[in-house]
């Protein structure tokens, strides 16, 4: 009994881990993540519950916006942001994330 408990604690805490794990991305230019705006910049995008984190990187700002997790039917080789340019906004509309297969959609 206590070794199942012990693999369930685990099981759990490597969720845990998983969950808080960071993946880079470099805006060029301004864009809209939902109806929030981030800079240019280099940041780390990081899930938490049904937001996206963006920290960025260059002057330690965190901005959480509302996002829409979805599986794909296979893991992402590298973590892409696909924008949409419409009346000079881009918009982000999605995130894969690299080594999973959710995608964060705004």
């Amino acid at each position: 009994m206590k070794s199942i408990l012990m693999v369930a604690a685990l099981a759990v805490a490597s969720l845990s881990v998983v969950s808080a794990k960071s993946y880079e991305i470099v805006l060029n230019n301004p864009v809209q993540a939902g109806q929030t705006e981030l800079r240019a910049g280099h940041y780390l995008v990081k899930v938490n519950g049904t937001f996206a984190e963006f920290l960025n990187i260059d002057n330690s700002h965190t901005i959480m916006v509302p996002v829409k997790v979805e599986a794909a039917p296979s893991k992402f080789d590298y973590t892409a942001v696909d924008t949409k340019t419409e009346n000079g906004v881009s918009q982000i509309q999605s995130i894969e994330l690299q080594d999973t297969n959710s995608k964060l959609e705004f």
